[in-house]
């Protein structure tokens, strides 16, 4: 370009110089110097520019269009990268699985209280007692979290004449899951009630077993104007009530109860609680997990999962652990001279949403959010009045990692940065349960659903980066 102009210029200069130049000979003219800067600058400029113009013209043209055009390719690719970007965060909103569940009942108790009263010791950071009955290698009483009033009902049962020294564990363990089975008493016998219909008016061979049944039937004592044998069986009114099939138990024990833990004994137990509450047995499925602590979060989410897909069927999921035994004590002491022990038991009743029981309330709605990157995406949908609770100072959050590991707490920062929370809404409960660990995150989990009822409640472990649990009041 720049060459061009250049030699337009020079041509033309030298063209019009000569031109003038025999011009003014010819005519003998003296020239001025404004006639110089006149002819020999100016009029040469002028000529190349006449000369250039359409050269000029079509340059600039072509500039615009250019210009349009890459403008127009900066739109469409901003475009594309918006699309992309748009189908990356559904694919990723798409890949969020949702599990939602409804919980009926819930009983927690540990060494800190019952329910809503742990919690609140648990912002208190209630210390361990001095527990004269478990003592060091030197003899000297250590610390624990017993549950004392366990003590008590230890010594009026059935486990006080025999029991053994070595599995003293055991027997701490069985009273805090017949705890648990006692407490469940009345939404139990809502169950088998719900049960029963539900078996006279779908299934016609469960309709016998339930008509023959000890605890539907009609002693003698109980009829006026009938006659007959004690065990005379009735005919119960059948009425149309929502399916339900059968009651899962899950009970749920540290891996290393594994080697020393009765099985048969155990569900022999829950076989006869259960029959006395009237349900039959061929409606009742018991498994025991047997659960390590590296593991125990993933593994109650697989569980939760599991429920969560179970048609027609309601779940009674008891976690109990208990290292109250001076046999354990010392066997651990040789490892970690100032070992920690306490004992805790919590019980759910349990079932996907779509489960319904007649006269029976739903407590807490869970819903559980796998595979999520991003917590803000969904944060604000889940609590619609964030407003109102992030401006009040109780916790909300049970996180179940320890509180001190600042990697933890750096991870758990950068989860909630996006999010109105602040650290006083978070609450750790680990420390409350001393070293035994393998089943405190679960009843932490599980402690979530006595948080206010008020407030949605959320529960979050850095073991599962990408999982968010809530628990909201039933909006019915």
């Amino acid at each position: 370009m720049i060459k061009l102009l250049i030699g337009t210029f020079s041509s033309s200069f030298i063209l019009i110089s000569m031109a003038i130049i025999y011009y003014w000979r010819d005519i003998q003219y003296d020239p001025s110097s404004i006639d110089l800067i006149a002819y020999f600058i100016l009029l040469p400029a002028i000529f190349s520019l006449i000369l250039l113009s359409p050269y000029l013209i079509y340059r600039a043209y072509q500039y615009q269009k250019n210009r349009k055009e890459t403008q127009q390719q900066a739109r469409l690719q901003q475009q594309k990268s918006d699309q992309l970007e748009q189908e990356k965060n559904n694919v990723k909103t798409d890949a969020i699985q949702w599990l939602a569940l409804n919980v009926f009942s819930s009983f927690a108790v540990s060494a800190l209280g019952e329910n809503e009263t742990i919690l609140e010791q648990m912002k208190k950071f209630s210390s361990p007692e001095l527990d004269v009955n478990l003592t060091n290698a030197y003899g000297l009483p250590v610390l624990s979290y017993r549950i004392t009033a366990l003590d008590d009902d230890l010594q009026q049962s059935q486990y006080d004449d025999e029991i053994d020294l070595d599995h003293a564990r055991i027997q701490r363990i069985k009273a805090l899951i017949q705890q648990q089975l006692e407490q469940q008493t009345e939404i139990l016998g809502q169950l088998a009630e719900h049960l029963k219909k539900s078996a006279l008016f779908y299934d016609v061979e469960l309709a016998y077993q339930y008509r023959i049944h000890p605890a539907w039937v009609i002693s003698d004592g109980q009829k006026d104007d009938q006659k007959g044998d004690q065990y005379e069986s009735f005919e119960p009114q059948v009425e149309q009530v929502s399916r339900l099939n059968c009651l899962n138990i899950h009970v749920l024990l540290a891996d290393n109860l594994f080697p020393i833990w009765d099985e048969a004994s155990s569900r022999e137990m829950l076989l006869q609680f259960m029959q006395s509450m009237g349900i039959l047995s061929q409606q009742i499925q018991i498994k025991h997990h047997f659960i390590a602590q590296q593991s125990s979060y993933q593994d109650w989410l697989n569980l939760l999962e599991q429920i969560s897909t179970q048609p027609y069927e309601v779940s009674l999921v008891i976690n109990v652990d208990s290292e109250i035994d001076q046999a354990w004590i010392n066997e651990q002491m040789w490892l970690t001279e100032h070992y920690l022990a306490a004992e805790f038991s919590s019980s759910w009743c349990i079932a996907a949403q779509d489960i319904q029981m007649n006269h029976i309330e739903v407590m807490k709605t869970l819903k559980v959010a796998l595979n999520a990157d991003d917590l803000s995406n969904f944060f604000y949908q889940m609590i619609p009045s964030h407003v109102e609770q992030t401006e009040q100072t109780d916790p909300f959050i049970l996180l179940l990692d320890d509180a001190t590991d600042i990697k933890v707490i750096k991870k758990t920062t950068q989860v909630f940065a996006q999010t109105s929370v602040d650290t006083h809404h978070f609450l750790y409960p680990k420390q409350s349960f001393g070293d035994t660990q393998s089943l405190a995150k679960i009843f932490s989990f599980m402690l979530g659903v006595h948080l206010s009822e008020e407030l949605t409640a959320m529960i979050y472990s850095a073991d599962q980066a990408s999982t968010y649990a809530f628990f909201q009041a039933d909006p019915e």
